[in-house]
């Protein structure tokens, strides 16, 4: 988040996470299900009990419930670029917060992880989302959304995101053996 609007909107992302109900999704008001297994829900955990002592934990943060896999939607603020919760995929319902000061400093941020799958930029500022989605190191880039998946455009990451593309005609490529053969017919 930009260093001005951290605080409004902080205050306002906890608020929205902490009424984000989990559950069984039969339950009409549950927003999302449980965790994939047992394995994944130690390993959430396990990133929250680790959070270090510069971090704060603003909602969230544990297990809901004693049977399933289900994780409180979490909300965890005040990260450095070297901790752990940024520089590895959690894969759960966790938000982790940094700030940027300037543009320059937000891509920086950015990219300075291991891993490149996806990212999104939020302004209102066309010019600026061009420009900071031309410089990101990601395989997907979203402006003002993000996840929305279209059979027709490519998806896969960079860096320690995976090799090549799914979906669309580029998910083909993996399959194919390119032969180029030209021959000159002259003098």
């Amino acid at each position: 988040l930009q260093e001005d609007v951290h605080d409004a909107f902080v205050a306002a992302l906890t608020e929205a996470a902490a009424g984000t109900v989990t559950g069984d999704l039969s339950e009409e008001n549950a927003l999302y299900g449980p965790l994939n297994n047992a394995a994944q829900l130690e390993r959430v955990a396990g990133f929250l009990a680790r959070v270090p002592g510069h971090a704060k934990v603003l909602t969230g943060g544990e297990r809901v419930g004693e049977r399933g896999y289900f994780f409180a939607p979490t909300v965890v603020d005040g990260l450095r670029q070297d901790d752990e919760m940024v520089q590895d995929e959690v894969f759960g319902p966790v938000i982790t917060v940094q700030t940027f000061s300037d543009e320059a400093d937000a891509i920086a941020k950015a990219n300075g992880v291991r891993y490149g799958l996806s990212s999104s930029v939020w302004t209102s500022d066309h010019g600026r989302a061009m420009r900071v989605s031309r410089r990101l190191d990601f395989g997907v880039v979203w402006v003002n959304t993000h996840i929305p998946f279209v059979s027709e455009m490519p998806h896969g990451g960079f860096k320690h995101s995976g090799y090549g593309k799914d979906l669309s005609v580029f998910g083909l490529h993996d399959y194919l053996r390119v032969k180029h053969v030209m021959h000159y017919i002259g003098e």
